[in-house]
């Protein structure tokens, strides 16, 4: 994977913290992330790791549009990390389809040592 020369050797790290991306419209920003989600497939700058947190870990759902690019998003070798916390509050426990549930320990310490784009 190409790497910036300005950052040697760090992960890269795609935090998503919300159901969607930009503000406004709902169904507008969930499109938008799903067809960017869509692009990284092939991206050869795709993220080493993605981390859903707060209303993001809605996108790994069972009925969210983008869980079936997410997990196209595992198969090329990104590892997605779910915040327990985040799972557990919003009662998703049974509905999460890809990614691995993760403690905000390990995800803060991932976060810390990586290069992080959150969206």
């Amino acid at each position: 994977m190409d790497r910036d020369a300005s950052a040697p050797g760090k992960q890269r790290v795609l935090l998503l913290g919300r159901y969607g991306m930009g503000h406004g419209d709902e169904g507008l920003g969930v499109a938008i992330l799903r067809h960017f989600l869509q692009d990284l497939v092939t991206n050869p700058l795709r993220p080493d790791k993605i981390v859903c947190w707060n209303a993001g870990v809605k996108l790994l759902a069972a009925d969210s549009p983008t869980v079936g690019v997410l997990q196209d998003l595992e198969g090329v070798g990104v590892e997605i990390l779910v915040s327990k916390t985040c799972v557990e509050h919003f009662g998703l426990q049974e509905e999460i389809r890809a990614g691995e549930i993760s403690t905000m320990s390990a995800i803060g310490s991932l976060l810390l040592r990586s290069e992080v784009v959150a969206v």
